[in-house]
C-alpha cells in the first residue's frame, strides 16, 4: 500500500476509535471527510466518484485490543496518579522504532519526564507524566489508537506506601 493509503488508513482507525463525529482534512488534492453514523463513518475523497471511493468498515466503537489491560477490568492501584491520553491519536511509547519506550514499568520518573507520544494527523503531542514517582502499570499499546481521556499508565507518586 502506498504511503498515501497508509496515512488514509490510520486516519480513519483512529477516527474509528476516537469520540469524534466528523473530520474533514484535505492536503493538497487530497481530501478526507469523515462522518460518524450508526453504520459506519462515510469515506470521500475528491476527484474519486463514489463507486471508486474506499469503503471504511468495522465498527464504530472500539473495544480494548487483546492483551492490552483495560483499566475499567484492571483497577488503577491505588493512590496512583493516572496519566490519560490529552486527545485521540495513535499511541508512540519511543521516540521512534527499535528505541527503548520513554518510561517502562519499574522504572523511576520526574512529573516533567515524556513518558509517551499520542500522534494525531502527523503531528506528535509528547505527554508528560505528570507527578514524579515509578512506573506500576502501562495501559496503551504501542501504534494502536486511543481515545482522548483514556488512561495510558500509573505513577505511584514519590514517597507512597508500596
Amino acid at each position: 500500500m502506498s504511503s498515501t493509503g497508509d496515512a488514509i488508513k490510520r486516519v480513519v482507525e483512529a477516527f474509528e476509535r476516537s469520540d469524534w463525529s466528523e473530520i474533514d482534512i484535505r492536503s493538497g488534492k487530497l481530501r478526507i471527510h469523515l462522518t460518524a453514523t450508526a453504520a459506519r463513518p462515510a469515506v470521500t475523497t475528491a476527484g474519486v466518484t463514489a463507486s471508486d471511493a474506499p469503503e471504511a468498515t468495522g465498527p464504530s466503537v472500539s473495544e480494548p485490543a487483546a492483551g492490552r489491560a483495560d483499566p475499567e477490568i484492571d483497577p488503577m492501584p491505588s493512590g496512583a496518579h493516572v496519566v490519560t491520553s490529552p486527545s485521540p491519536g495513535i499511541f508512540w511509547r519511543s521516540p521512534e522504532p527499535g528505541v527503548p519506550p520513554f518510561a517502562d514499568i519499574g522504572q523511576s520518573i520526574d512529573g516533567s519526564a515524556t513518558v509517551c507520544i499520542v500522534e494525531v494527523m502527523k503531528l506528535m503531542n509528547h505527554v508528560k507524566a505528570g507527578a514524579s514517582g515509578d512506573v506500576v502499570a502501562v495501559y496503551g499499546e504501542n501504534g494502536v489508537a486511543v481515545k482522548k481521556g483514556q488512561a495510558l499508565f500509573a505513577i505511584a507518586p514519590s514517597g507512597a506506601p508500596s
